[in-house]
């Protein structure tokens, strides 16, 4: 990208930073909660942990803040990011775009009081799970206007840049992504308004609403959303660590725009089906199925082939030797795309409601999650400060990509022979050793991944609230993050 179109902002700067802080503080209580949840569902220990029912309550805690919060508030990252930096262009209205900053931190404390304090029942609801307290409503509302104000303002930043054709050329590949995603998470929360109306106020309304089905449908279009700023954010690292893109502009392009095909049609659903039908369902089960494979599966050879192309040497083994794995940004790429291909792939083996499905859906949420992990340190230069330690930088993205593979092959495992799911302690009836040694994998790969999370929370948090400073380049990751500077 031309770093001419490039114009700092201060206030774009503030809250990019407010953005990174806000999602990197998420994790800290979705880790908690994680923990508790590991623990719950592991041989011998589930037996002594204290305040079993809690589980329940800490599962809803961890899905919300792992799933929902952390990916909408970095994807707030970098709806920021590339809409004012790339295209040189001042927000479109600081005062909006700062309300909805904080209506998503307010909303988001008022569901984390809810989980701390146990508030309300558990509802193991698909995609987004409730508490059912009034605290933890208001924050899901709060937290969802704020997300739509941030969106709003997005799209008008990058109307203005193009009315005040502070851009030359075509819009640039990260932020026609960004904006694709933001489209998609729009048109989700328009299939949630749109269920609640067919449930409360439509001639066949219900006496009670009921939660799966308000958010099913919106619940699969967020998955669009957060693939697609996965696969983003993938483009994005690639071009820092090779310098290009693995596909071309117009091609990758029409890859976004193939996964909008499956996007746009989703409110339409919602007039052709009764929402308490089976055939609602199965429709957007469809969407998701058929829209997300093809563009995403194209993406990921493409970097393949990019990768294996920037490494020397005649043979497999030296061209991989050769690849730059101590770099934080190449290795979160390459262990993003395994992991979430290989929860993709398990999805094709799922029978029945067993802990295969936590195994495939936690592949692909891993995937999404490293991926953003990775894109952090480089959003932390970009920000003017220095990475805190840049061992903790390197190492992070295996410890993590280690204990969520082990994760999801201990749910495999133990769904395999029977293990169901959303069970904890004697329910989960480990009657045989293929049972017990696949939950032992998930505790084991559970807090090895959790560890993986301290050391990545830890390590940018401090670094974010470091001072401004010139960086050294004597250390290789520091010296990587410097060269690639420009985006």
């Amino acid at each position: 990208m031309d770093s001419t179109n490039q114009k700092s902002d201060k206030d774009s700067v503030r809250l990019v930073y407010a953005w990174l802080l806000f999602a990197v503080s998420s994790l800290i209580f979705a880790g908690i909660f994680a923990f508790l949840v590991a623990m719950a569902r592991t041989p011998v220990i589930q037996d002594i942990l204290p305040g079993k029912d809690y589980i329940r309550i800490a599962l809803v805690g961890h899905v919300i803040l792992s799933v929902v919060i952390w990916f909408l508030a970095f994807e707030g990252v970098l709806w920021t990011f590339t809409s004012t930096e790339f295209l040189g262009v001042r927000i479109f209205n600081r005062a909006v775009a700062w309300s909805g900053f904080w209506l998503s931190v307010a909303g988001t404390v008022f569901i984390v009081i809810a989980a701390i304090f146990g508030l309300g029942i558990p509802l193991f609801i698909n995609y987004i799970p409730v508490l059912t307290h009034p605290l933890f409503y208001t924050g899901l509302l709060i937290l969802a206007a704020g997300i739509a104000i941030t969106l709003l303002n997005t799209f008008l930043t990058i109307r203005k840049a193009f009315k005040e054709r502070t851009y030359s050329g075509p819009v640039p590949l990260i932020t026609f992504g960004m904006a694709m995603s933001g489209m998609a998470v729009a048109i989700a929360f328009i299939c949630f308004g749109l269920s609640y109306y067919f449930q409360i106020f439509a001639p066949s309304r219900k006496v009670l609403l009921d939660f799966e089905t308000l958010f099913w449908g919106g619940g699969h279009i967020l998955q669009f959303a957060n693939t697609i700023a996965m696969v983003t954010v993938w483009l994005f690292s690639a071009n820092l660590v090779f310098k290009k893109f693995p596909i071309k502009d117009r091609y990758a392009k029409a890859l976004y725009l193939f996964y909008l095909l499956f996007v746009l049609p989703a409110p339409f659903l919602y007039f052709i089906y009764d929402t308490a039908s089976q055939e609602y369902k199965d429709a957007f089960t469809s969407l998701m199925q058929y829209g997300l494979g093809p563009s995403t599966g194209i993406f990921a050879i493409s970097l393949l082939i990019l990768i294996m192309s920037s490494s020397g040497g005649n043979k497999l083994l030296s061209k991989i030797k050769g690849l730059p794995w101590a770099e934080p940004a190449f290795s979160s790429l390459v262990i993003s795309m395994a992991i979430f291909v290989f929860g993709g792939f398990i999805s094709l083996m799922i029978y029945g409601s067993n802990t295969k499905i936590p195994s495939h859906y936690h592949g692909v949420i891993g995937g999404v999650t490293l991926s953003f992990m990775g894109l952090t340190n480089h959003m932390i230069y970009t920000l003017k400060r220095d990475i805190y330690s840049a061992r903790m930088a390197r190492i992070q993205p295996y410890v993590y990509g280690i204990g969520q593979t082990l994760f999801v092959i201990g749910m495999f495992i133990a769904g395999s022979h029977g293990v169901q799911r959303k069970t904890f302690g004697a329910a989960q009836n480990l009657d045989d050793i293929a049972k017990i040694i696949g939950m032992s994998i998930v505790g084991i790969g559970g807090l090895i991944a959790i560890t993986g999370g301290i050391i990545f929370v830890v390590n940018s948090i401090l670094s974010l609230i470091g001072p401004q400073r010139v960086f050294p380049v004597a250390d290789p990751v520091k010296k990587s993050f410097q060269e690639n500077k420009s985006w």
